[in-house]
């Protein structure tokens, strides 16, 4: 879904959304609530986030898979698959796109063993009956109370602005964040120098475990200033402003939905933007750039042009995290 334009400022209408928010959010939690409970043998540890999107929890992901397999472990990782086609339980390979297991997906399945399934109980028993893991890390379900032996760790991420702070679909939150912040076993907040005092003071009330890290950008193919940006993310703001951050002169801006599948006309107006603009003028995130792909880029001209802004997440108290995994 796009981000509505609602949620940047308060109106009459808001009120009524906040009720169906409140409504909203119990009945999921009581539908987690009634689900049978399952146990994984393989310990999980879950990626949350407060937010419906743009909260960070790809890169965060990542770093933590990264920092598992530099401690010698053996990790996969689960996912729902978000706007791919197939729903059953499998193992993303090479010839997936993210048409089939969606857009993260393809970016996990570069740094560890990946899974897809729609049914996130069937996925972890299907993993946990054929293969043998030392853990399993998953971007969904920190909320979903029916799966036991799971870590959850909320990543707040401080690079967030231009959000409103009520609950789905009234706004940005998933739930009240205390709620958020009471299910974490840990805290991970990125680039903590640049949080809010309220968030922080929410944060330091809950006395959970706080894991620290700082983000390092960086853009994969060229340092020129002029700049046209395009993505379909949760937060394309966020995007945006990394960019005007970084000293980048932006000429324009172009939105799509979330997790937005390019389409070949989408692909060859791009094509036509980057040809009348020097070489990787036109830029997107990493997300963005794995559903341009041979499906609706089959002569590679507009992967040729563009240029790809890169997020790494830096963990940076680890003994903190060596917690985890003891």
């Amino acid at each position: 879904m796009k981000r509505p334009q609602m949620w940047n400022k308060k109106t009459k209408f808001h009120i009524i959304l906040i009720s169906f928010g409140y409504i909203f959010y119990y009945l999921s939690h009581l539908n987690y609530k009634l689900k049978k409970k399952y146990r994984s043998t393989i310990p999980i540890i879950s990626i949350g986030s407060p937010l419906i999107g743009g909260g960070g929890k790809t890169p965060t992901e990542i770093a933590i898979i990264n920092f598992l397999i530099s401690q010698g472990k053996s990790v996969c990782s689960l996912s729902k698959g978000y706007s791919g086609s197939i729903k059953e339980p499998t193992l993303v390979k090479k010839k997936h796109r993210s048409s089939d297991v969606g857009d993260e997906s393809i970016l996990l399945s570069n740094i560890s063993d990946t899974f897809v399934s729609h049914n996130r109980t069937i996925g972890l028993k299907y993993i946990n009956d054929n293969f043998k893991y030392d853990f399993i890390v998953m971007d969904d379900g920190y909320r979903d109370v029916s799966i036991e032996n799971k870590i959850n760790i909320l990543v707040i991420d401080s690079n967030v602005s231009d959000i409103n702070h009520y609950q789905f679909p009234a706004g940005d939150y998933i739930g009240k964040l205390e709620t958020s912040l009471n299910f974490a076993d840990f805290i991970l907040i990125v680039d903590p120098d640049k949080l809010s005092n309220q968030i922080k003071n929410s944060i330091l009330s809950t006395n959970k475990i706080i894991i620290q890290a700082s983000t390092h950008i960086k853009n994969k193919y060229s340092e020129i200033s002029d700049r046209i940006a395009f993505t379909g993310i949760g937060l394309p703001n966020k995007f945006y402003q990394s960019l005007i951050d970084r000293n980048y002169n932006l000429l324009d801006k172009l939105t799509f939905k979330n997790h937005h599948r390019f389409t070949e006309k989408e692909i060859e107006h791009l094509i036509n933007i980057g040809k009348s603009h020097e070489k990787y003028t036109l830029i997107t995130t990493e997300k963005d750039f794995v559903r341009i792909d041979d499906e609706n880029d089959p002569a590679h001209k507009l992967r040729k042009m563009i240029d790809v802004q890169t997020i790494e997440i830096k963990l940076n108290n680890l003994d903190s995290i060596l917690d985890i995994i003891k």
